[in-house]
């Protein structure tokens, strides 16, 4: 009996209201987005003119924007780094009527780090 009673609660408690995560929307970043993400994620490269980026990829919430791609750089050292992943958010705010977009870096890989998991644990979807 405490068999059935434990699998009812456990089944009562699967249909309770649950908050689902939000739902990422694909994106595609227009070229001052991408600018936007670019030059945000330099600021923290040790050789940011050195840098190059590959495989950016976007998702919507109602959060912002969520963005992950891989970023080669040169390290401290003058070599390059073989491409690390990053990860961040984009939002838009209105400076005296016009829309100005900002990005956030929230995460920097290394090596060990691969993109398609940087971009998961950020909520996008590829």
């Amino acid at each position: 009996m405490k068999k059935i009673v434990v699998v009812s609660m456990l089944m009562l408690e699967s249909c309770t209201g649950v908050p689902q995560p939000e739902q990422a929307i694909p994106y595609t970043l227009s070229k001052a987005e991408l600018s936007t993400v670019q030059d945000g994620t330099r600021k923290f490269l040790k050789d940011p003119a050195s840098a190059t980026f590959e495989n950016i990829r976007a998702s919507q919430k109602t959060s912002g924007i969520y963005v992950c791609g891989v970023v080669n750089s040169k390290n401290g050292a003058g070599h390059f780094t073989g491409g690390e992943p990053f990860a961040g958010v984009l939002t838009t705010t209105s400076v005296g009527g016009k829309a100005k977009p900002s990005f956030a870096l929230t995460t920097q890989g290394n090596v060990q780090n691969d993109l398609a998991s940087v971009c998961r644990q950020n909520g996008i979807v590829s």
